[in-house]
């Protein structure tokens, strides 16, 4: 038996009706694996261990491995129903396609990395730092001028539904300065922000000479979008392999075995929503 929040309970039921915005934008997955819920957790479940390995190998630090242990990646693990984390593994596989001059798989992947999730065409962009990728928003327009359906599983969800900018303020009224909800999650990972500092703060990505503005943009992708969510840290940790790849930046090798098992073992995690 899994849980099955509200979002899980849309992706099951989207094979069968229309669902609310932006839930129906993030249809390929429910096409697929339509109610089978067994088959929806193997699927985000491998897509967790996937976030690890792809994720050590763009830093280049198997130890970065660890991140698959970060709490956005056990909430999901938990909560398998959901799209967030193929999405993810999708987004930084095709990250490292276009690393690797492929363009011609990284282009096609962009496109249907915009059909699991309406963000993955962007988070691509970023973690490659190259707009080429932005091509994956078009599939995202397209299905944005279908008609959606209403959301119809409680007055509750139906209303922050419609008012995303009142949901923002409601789950995050005074939180926005809590260390325990915004900055602990990370565990030692926190580290790579010291590329943020004046002196490493330069223009360039996927980082020649340091560059920190990729790590900025990362950041505040993840961020930003609480502004209008109900949720945390499974939406700000979607910039994990950006910091992963600025904490192997900032730090020495022998410190990045300390920083593995601070996320493993962060008794600061909280619970991961």
């Amino acid at each position: 038996m899994v849980n099955l929040p509200p979002d899980s309970r849309r992706y099951l039921a989207m094979h069968k009706r229309r669902v609310c915005r932006p839930f129906h934008l993030r249809w390929l997955l429910p096409l697929t694996l339509r109610g089978n819920v067994k088959a929806w957790t193997w699927a985000t479940r491998t897509a967790v261990v996937a976030i690890g390995l792809l994720t050590a190998v763009y830093t280049g630090s198997p130890w970065m491995a660890a991140v698959a242990f970060l709490p956005a990646m056990t909430w999901n693990w938990h909560n398998p129903v959901m799209v967030d984390m193929v999405g993810m593994a999708w987004a930084l596989a095709t990250a490292l396609v276009a690393l690797e001059g492929w363009w011609w798989l990284a282009i096609p992947m962009a496109l249907v990395g915009g059909t699991i999730r309406e963000t993955v065409p962007i988070w691509s962009a970023i973690y490659a730092w190259h707009p080429v990728l932005l091509v994956g928003l078009i599939p995202v327009a397209v299905r944005w001028v279908m008609r959606h359906g209403a959301d119809t599983w409680t007055d509750h969800n139906a209303f922050y539904v419609a008012h995303p900018i009142k949901a923002g303020q409601d789950f995050h009224k005074g939180r926005w300065r809590d260390p325990f909800l915004m900055v602990t999650p990370w565990a030692g990972l926190i580290a790579g922000v010291a590329l943020l500092t004046p002196g490493a703060f330069n223009a360039g990505g996927v980082f020649d000479a340091g560059g920190g503005v990729q790590l900025a943009v990362a950041l505040a992708a993840g961020y930003l979008p609480l502004l209008i969510a109900t949720d945390s840290v499974r939406i700000y940790q979607w910039a994990t392999p950006v910091l992963a790849l600025a904490t192997v930046a900032v730090l020495p090798a022998w410190a990045l075995p300390l920083v593995a098992v601070s996320i493993v073992f962060n008794p600061w995690r909280g619970p991961g929503t």
